[in-house]
């Protein structure tokens, strides 16, 4: 910079506002109040250098003007001129340059203040290094928050404090006479929630006689914001649009359901799915609410008809929602005094792994959707929570898992779920696109990491047990299959299986043991079994859990997730069952591609009812299904031809006859491949299409024209001749 430049800057002017910036944004960031007389003197500081430079630069400029004034006459006087605007425009461009600063740090105090309500992977000892260190050198929980050990006391609360509710709703025990009508028994109210803080307190607070005066503002106020959030999202997930009704009207609504059920043993398996155990292996399936309980419910179809499938569904969640409001404010008052217990939860970890591992193996846009809908559908402890992974998701940028110690946060069975979900993601998001997959490398190593963190093997080994033990495991993951993918009661999962080569590989009082069992004490929520990848109980589970997978009739609930906004078609789902049957054969070391190749090809012959059917994509599979239980007749596809074409516009439709109706359908899938949706474009009895053969010389064709005129062109086969190849159709029967 020339001298005469630097002479003519503010120096002491720049000066001062610097030094005022970097003290401002210190005690910022350090959040140290600033004094009154500090705040005088970084007042003073600006003004007393402006007050030098004004002086300094005057005498310098009037000195200029004299030089230049003997010599150059009226030039000298316009120079002069020139120069003061040229300060003044300088002058103005570094006051926007300084309000420009000023938004920029009044932006990045909100962040801070954003990023004070969810830490981002904030580790307990060094909360000022977040780099990434090995493994052994992280602290464990139990030596840097005293307070994880009394969690599972906590959840034990929440267990015996919701049987309590569930009765007190059940005896209405919260209303009381008030002339002819009932009103809210407000202190009732009152003396249940108190006592409700007052056990958590305990927990965390062993002998504090006024733990609310132990607290400030500032953790009260954010433990009721995050508490009103989550209430109204669990409202929100209740069908029927409740949230809008009035606190009568919803309570009605719950103790209807409870009235229903009757008994607290009845209505546990309901309550569960709201729980924190059983809810995260379905919740990252849809994020559709009526199919979170779904797989209870769509047995019931045929005991409570079609109308009362719907209340019933509504009953359950009903019933969820009495464990998730006491969860909710147990949770929620515990971290006033353990904050960290929000983030001692499944859903939590598996969405920081499942963000973790977007970023490690860098997944692909399509997989990258698939993430983020898994994490809104996450039953999380803390929504601000939900924001910062998907910030994470979508920088690419690591979410630092570790700093959570999910083996000394979570149980064996949670970390399991974890796992298991984590390798689902992998194996039909991840390595199904074949020209983005990562490197092996890369997996592996992404693998590795993640078994140590959760201290669970993602796929299995040897075990000690004997082959009867490994076997009567084997039975008991079965029926827990049958359980939680087809919606069965114990006896009819029991039923279920009892064709299965594995329970006939079993004696008979074993089995009469096993059924007990099973009836008592369901296993609701399904794992792979612990047995030999290499022996023969495995081979022998692998093939009766592919059969029972194809041969079980899947509910149309649990292959639709919501009709389109813009139209009228129906998305489809992947059935949650067919990626359980994909990891539990990628854990057990077997082909998960050949297995679900095996399992589609069984699934057609069930379908079909032919022992050697055709083809069928994933796609017409699904739709096959939900058409069929759609009708909820159970009657059989009599033949399905997924190449037809509307002959006036050419556009590609299958055409399947189910019973005595013939559907005309399509479908429409994503460039991703992420979603898929049916279209029926023409239904009608059969009785009432017009059936004609096309005839020509190496094949015959057929056309079907329908009552609202849809005429369709059905190819033939030049292997089999027209009446063999549509028998389907023309058959009376």
């Amino acid at each position: 910079m020339p001298a005469d430049t630097l002479k003519r800057l503010p120096l002491y002017s720049l000066a001062s506002g610097m030094i005022v910036a970097i003290v401002l944004v210190v005690f910022a960031v350090s959040r140290t109040p600033i004094p009154n007389i500090g705040l005088g003197a970084l007042g003073l500081l600006p003004l007393a250098a402006a007050l030098v430079d004004s002086v300094r630069l005057k005498s310098k400029f009037a000195a200029a003007g004299s030089k230049q004034t003997g010599g150059a006459g009226q030039g000298g006087a316009d120079s002069a001129g020139d120069d003061a605007a040229g300060l003044a425009e300088w002058l103005d461009q570094r006051a926007e340059s300084l309000a420009v600063r000023e938004r920029d740090l009044n932006g990045r105090a909100l962040s801070l203040q954003q990023w004070l309500q969810f830490p981002d992977a904030i580790d307990f000892k060094h909360p000022d290094d977040l780099r990434p260190r090995p493994q052994q050198d992280l602290p464990t929980i139990s030596a840097d928050d005293p307070m994880a050990r009394h969690d599972r006391q906590l959840l034990e609360l929440v267990e015996s404090k919701t049987r309590e509710l569930f009765d007190s709703i059940k005896r209405d025990a919260y209303r009381k006479d008030s002339g002819d009508r009932k009103v809210f028994d407000n202190e009732r109210i009152r003396s249940d929630l108190f006592a409700l803080v007052s056990d958590v307190v305990a927990i965390y607070r062993p002998g504090e006689t006024s733990p609310l005066l132990k607290t400030n503002v500032d953790a009260v106020s954010r433990a009721v914001g995050r508490a009103s959030l989550r209430l109204l999202v669990a409202v929100e997930s209740l069908p029927g649009g409740l949230a809008s009704y009035d606190f009568q009207s919803i309570y009605n609504v719950v103790m209807r359901a409870v009235k229903t059920f009757g008994i607290y043993k009845s209505a546990k398996p309901y309550i569960d799915v709201a729980s924190s155990v059983l809810f995260a292996g379905r919740i990252v399936s849809s994020t559709n609410p009526l199919t979170l309980v779904a797989w209870w419910a769509a047995s019931k179809a045929t005991t409570y008809g079609a109308s009362k499938l719907g209340e019933h569904v509504l009953d359950q969640q009903a019933v969820g929602l009495i464990r998730q409001l006491v969860e909710i404010i147990a949770i929620e008052v515990a971290s006033i005094y353990s904050p960290m217990v929000r983030y001692r939860d499944v859903h939590w970890i598996y969405g920081v792994e499942l963000v973790h591992l977007a970023g490690e193996l860098g997944i692909s846009d399509s997989a990258r959707v698939a993430a983020m809908k898994q994490l809104a559908a996450l039953n999380l402890r803390d929504e601000y929570g939900r924001v910062s992974l998907m910030r994470h998701l979508a920088d690419g940028t690591t979410s630092r898992p570790a700093n959570y110690q999910p083996a000394q946060s979570l149980s064996a069975s949670d970390r399991r779920i974890v796992a298991e979900r984590l390798e689902a993601f992998l194996l039909s998001h991840v390595l199904v696109d074949k020209r983005n997959r990562p490197q092996k490398s890369l997996i592996d190593a992404w693998q590795s990491a993640a078994a140590d963190r959760l201290e669970i093997q993602f796929r299995a080994g040897q075990v000690s047990a004997s082959a009867e033990e490994q076997s009567e495991r084997a039975v008991v993951a079965l029926a827990a299959f049958a359980l939680q993918h087809f919606g069965d009661e114990p006896d009819a999962a029991i039923g279920r299986i009892e064709s299965t080569k594995t329970w006939n590989a079993i004696d008979s009082s074993t089995r009469a043991r096993l059924s007990r069992e099973l009836e008592s004490d369901p296993p609701f929520l399904y794992h792979p079994p612990d047995v030999n990848p290499d022996s023969e109980v495995c081979v022998r589970y692998l093939s009766d859990l592919i059969e029972l997978a194809a041969a079980g009739r899947k509910s149309p609930s649990l292959l639709e997730t919501g009709p389109g906004v813009e139209d009228d078609g129906v998305q489809l789902a992947t059935w949650p069952g067919e990626n359980a049957l994909r990891v539990s054969a990628y854990f057990l070391r077997a082909d998960a591609e050949a297995a679900i190749k095996c399992y589609r090809q069984s699934d057609a012959a069930h379908l079909l009812g032919k022992p050697n059917p055709p083809s069928l994509s994933p796609e017409i599979a699904a739709a096959l299904h939900y058409l069929a239980g759609q009708s909820g007749t159970g009657e059989s596809i009599r033949c399905v031809f997924s190449d037809a074409r509307i002959e006036s516009t050419e556009q590609a439709v299958a055409l399947a006859r189910i019973g005595s109706s013939l559907i005309c359908f399509r479908i429409q899938t994503d460039t991703d491949q992420s979603t898929t949706k049916l279209f029926v474009v023409s239904r009608c009895p059969i009785a009432d299409t017009r059936i004609e053969k096309v005839a020509g010389y190496v094949r015959s064709d057929c056309r079907v024209t329908f009552p609202d005129s849809t005429t369709l062109l059905v190819p033939g086969s030049t292997l089999a001749g027209y009446d063999a190849y549509f028998a389907g159709l023309r058959d009376a029967g």
